[in-house]
């Protein structure tokens, strides 16, 4: 696996997940979400990177209605 590639997603997706709530973040959140998953299933990431990365991401709070 590219360890620098995994950094940069990584880093990414802490930027993601702490940026201050805005209209389509969470599109934005399920959209990452989606493509740790495609990552994760084309051997791009192992499987234990993809869960850090979608743990990262499950702690960015859903909009409430």
């Amino acid at each position: 696996m590219d360890v620098a590639f995994f950094e940069r997603l990584f880093e990414t997706a802490s930027l993601i997940a702490r940026h201050p709530d805005y209209p389509g973040k969470q599109r934005v959140v399920d959209d990452c979400r989606a493509e740790v998953k495609e990552l994760t299933v084309s051997g791009r990431i192992s499987a234990e990177q993809g869960q850090t990365l979608l743990r990262i991401l499950a702690g960015v709070k859903q909009p409430t209605v």
